[in-house]
C-alpha cells in the first residue's frame, strides 16, 4: 500500500539535505463522497497524505491518517481545520500543497512548488469567474450557501477595518501551497478564526487575512478549472444525502431559500428575455422578407402587364402585316391574268428576257 511506501520513504535519510521536504494533503470527512486516487503521486518523490475520519478507507497513492473529526456536527469546518491549521503529522514537512478531493493534478506537483513558491510563502490561484471579494459574498448569498446574517456582519467587520478590500480579486483555494513560517503560521490561525467566526466559505476571508498579516502571497493566474497541474471539478461518487440535505434545508433560514428562488428566477428571466429578444429579431428578419417579396411581386407584376401590353403591340403588327401581305398576293395574282385586246380577242403574252411578264403586243388599227 501507498502507506507501506512513504513510510520506508521516511525512514531513508534524504540525500539532499538541503531541499525542502514536501507534501501534498487532502481531507475527507462526513464521506460524502469517494476518495479519488491520484495517480501522479505514483511517479513523484513528494509525500501524498489524505486525512479522514472513515478507519476503513483504503487508497493505492494516498496515505491514509485517521482523524477524529474538530466539530463534531460540522464535517465541512472539520475538514477546513484540517486544512487551514493542517495536523500534527504536517509538522515534519517545510512546504505543503492542498488539494480539493475534485481537484485533479495532472502532473507531479515537484515543480508546481518550485513555480509558486519561488518569491511566496502561501500561493493560491485567482478566482478566474469572480472579480472581488464583495462580488464572492454576493455569490455565496444568491446561492443561499451560508447564513446572510453572518455574511453581512463578516461584510461590515471588513468596511469598517479595511473597506479596500472588498475590490481584491478573491482567490480559488481548491488548492493552496505553503511555507512554514512564524508569519504564516500566524495568519492561518487568524484565517481559521475568522471561518469560525462568520461564513464558512474560506475564500471570504482569505484575502483579508493575508493582507493583514502582510504574508508573502503569490497569486497565481491560472484558469480555476484547467491549468498545466490540475484539472477540476473531479468529484466521484458524490452522495449528497450523507450531507443531511432535508434538515439542512429544514433549518435553513427563509431567506437563503428565497435567495435561491430569486437566483433561479433571475436565470429564468434571462432565459425569458433572451427568447424573445430572439423571437422579435426573427419575426423581424421575416417582415423584412415578406416587404421584400411583397415588392419583388409588385415588380413582377409590373414586368407582366408590361409584356403583355408589348405582346399585344407585336400581335396587332403582325396583323397589320399579314392583310398587307393578303393585298398584295391578290395584287400579283390579278396582274399575272392574261389581258384581253380591244377588239376583244386574248392578245399574246410576251416573256421578258429576265423573265418577268410584258403586256401583251397589240397590233394598231389603221
Amino acid at each position: 500500500m501507498q502507506q507501506d511506501r512513504h513510510a520506508e520513504a521516511d525512514a531513508v535519510p534524504d540525500a539532499r539535505a538541503e531541499s525542502p521536504r514536501r507534501v501534498v494533503y487532502r481531507a475527507l470527512i462526513g464521506g460524502y463522497e469517494r476518495l479519488r486516487e491520484e495517480e501522479v503521486a505514483r511517479d513523484s518523490d513528494v509525500a501524498f497524505i489524505c486525512f479522514t475520519d472513515d478507519p476503513e478507507l483504503t487508497s493505492e497513492t494516498w496515505r491514509l491518517v485517521v482523524v477524529e473529526p474538530r466539530l463534531a456536527r460540522d464535517a465541512t469546518r472539520s475538514a477546513r481545520a484540517l486544512k487551514i491549521l493542517g495536523h500534527p503529522v504536517l509538522e515534519e514537512y517545510d512546504e505543503t500543497l492542498w488539494v480539493d478531493n475534485t481537484v485533479a493534478l495532472t502532473r507531479p506537483p515537484d515543480g508546481l512548488f518550485d513555480e509558486w513558491l519561488g518569491e511566496a510563502d502561501v500561493a493560491a490561484p485567482l478566482h478566474s469567474f469572480r472579480s472581488s471579494v464583495l462580488g464572492e459574498a454576493e455569490a455565496v448569498l444568491d446561492a443561499g450557501l451560508d447564513d446572510f446574517a453572518r455574511v453581512y456582519e463578516q461584510l461590515a467587520h471588513y468596511l469598517a477595518f479595511d473597506a479596500d478590500v472588498l475590490e481584491e480579486n478573491p482567490h480559488w483555494t481548491g488548492m493552496l501551497a505553503r511555507r512554514r513560517t512564524t508569519v504564516t503560521d500566524a495568519a492561518m490561525t487568524d484565517w481559521w478564526e475568522q471561518v469560525l467566526r462568520y461564513s464558512r466559505r474560506d475564500q471570504l476571508s482569505f484575502v483579508p487575512t493575508m493582507r493583514r498579516h502582510g504574508v508573502r502571497l503569490a497569486s497565481v493566474p491560472v484558469d480555476s478549472h484547467a491549468s498545466p497541474w490540475h484539472e477540476w471539478p473531479r468529484a466521484e461518487g458524490r452522495d449528497r444525502s450523507r450531507l443531511g440535505s432535508g434538515l439542512r434545508e429544514s433549518l435553513r433560514l427563509p431567506s437563503a431559500r428565497i435567495g435561491v428562488l430569486e437566483q433561479a428566477l433571475d436565470e429564468t428571466n434571462r432565459s425569458l428575455a433572451d427568447t424573445t429578444a430572439h423571437r422579435d429579431e426573427t419575426v423581424a428578419r421575416l417582415d423584412r422578407t415578406i416587404v421584400g417579396l411583397q415588392d419583388a411581386l409588385a415588380s413582377a407584376d409590373r414586368e407582366a402587364f408590361d409584356t403583355r401590353v408589348e405582346l399585344d403591340r407585336v400581335r396587332h403588327e403582325r396583323n397589320l402585316l399579314a392583310k398587307d401581305l393578303e393585298d398584295a398576293k391578290r395584287r400579283m395574282t390579278r396582274m399575272r391574268r392574261p389581258l384581253r385586246r380591244v377588239d376583244g380577242t386574248d392578245g399574246d403574252e410576251v416573256e421578258d428576257p429576265v423573265g418577268e411578264a410584258r403586256e401583251p403586243v397589240r397590233s394598231e388599227i389603221t
